[in-house]
């Protein structure tokens, strides 16, 4: 994506108020949904709450989540910030390509660029992403033509892509300690690899097996969901599947030294059992200016346990946010 002015760039969404229905009903009834055109014309559905004139949070969710997994941060938020969700493409309200290369991280981190553009035209926002939410964001803050979008990141749950086979390596060399972080990641091979076969990952989801494994994985939560939180997460957003093929073995094979020059804090919930700590939070030699924080629950803190992460994103971004960014990107 190539730098432009942001004023010139900004979208002209369609508003549809509380049309949605059934699962992703949890927030339209009181939130508008607008709408924001990507480079290739696919539509994002994006919700906006809190206060327009203060700092803005975009929230990026990952597979198979949709905006509704930010509903209790954005309420916890709402007070003081500008609060921003939006179904990336595959998910919720948003549009669902069927070819493979629309999923592209490139894409998706142009995508983002889109939606802040539409938002904040003139401001950069605090980017808050969970899961592949957080590998699209990390993607976008790493990209020298859209960091003067961004103010800071706040990762829960998901690595920059590129960064793992460099960390693999690291830690491989590292000796026996080292070793052990990379075993303890035995589970994500067998359950991404299984999401890019044809046919038969989207059939499962489709049969509701996905989100039952969903279901039996949340036992490990720290708090509850909201009581209207969809149980069909991975059957209605089964179209953003096709992240995992478009993505995983082009980056993992062909990986990019990617830095980035934004603050940085990684949360990493203890009782995660599909991203490891250790495999998100050695991220110093790509992000300069970083924090790591333990918060208590499981892969979905972001749902269960959002005030443990509210807080931390509100003192972050009031950290931050003095910090301002030129035309070119450079913090000042």
């Amino acid at each position: 994506m190539t730098p432009v002015n942001l004023s010139s760039r900004r979208a002209a969404p369609t508003t549809e108020p509380g049309h949605q229905t059934g699962s992703r009903a949890l927030m339209t009834g009181r939130v508008p949904t607008r709408f924001v055109e990507a480079s290739d014309g696919v539509r994002l559905a994006v919700h906006e709450q809190g206060n327009p004139d203060a700092p803005t949070v975009l929230c990026v969710h990952g597979f198979p989540d949709d905006h509704q997994v930010w509903v209790g941060i954005a309420s916890e938020l709402e007070s003081t910030l500008h609060v921003v969700t939006y179904d990336v493409r595959g998910s919720g309200g948003s549009g669902k390509p069927k070819q493979i290369r629309d999923y592209r991280l490139d894409q998706l981190a142009d995508d983002i660029g889109r939606v802040i553009d539409a938002v904040s035209p003139a401001r950069p926002v605090h980017l808050l992403a969970h899961d592949w939410g957080s590998v699209q964001a990390w993607h976008a803050s790493t990209d020298p033509a859209q960091r003067y979008r961004i103010a800071s990141l706040t990762s829960v749950s998901g690595p920059c892509l590129d960064h793992v086979p460099f960390w693999i390596k690291s830690r491989l060399a590292a000796g026996p300690r080292g070793w052990t972080d990379v075993l303890g990641m035995w589970k994500s091979p067998f359950y991404m690899g299984f999401f890019q076969l044809p046919w038969l990952a989207p059939l499962v989801c489709r049969l509701g097996l996905v989100d039952a494994a969903i279901a039996l994985a949340s036992r490990l939560e720290v708090g509850a969901p909201p009581a209207d939180a969809s149980a069909h997460r991975a059957r209605d957003n089964r179209a953003g599947l096709k992240i995992y093929t478009a993505n995983l073995l082009p980056r993992l094979l062909r990986p990019e030294q990617r830095t980035t020059d934004r603050p940085v804090q990684v949360l990493t919930p203890h009782r995660d059992i599909f991203i490891t700590p250790a495999s998100q939070t050695d991220i110093g030699r790509w992000a300069a200016d970083s924090a790591i924080h333990a918060i208590d629950g499981g892969h979905w803190a972001p749902l269960f346990n959002p005030t443990a992460v509210a807080d931390l994103v509100r003192t972050f971004v009031s950290e931050h946010d003095a910090k301002t960014t030129d035309t070119n990107g450079e913090i000042r």
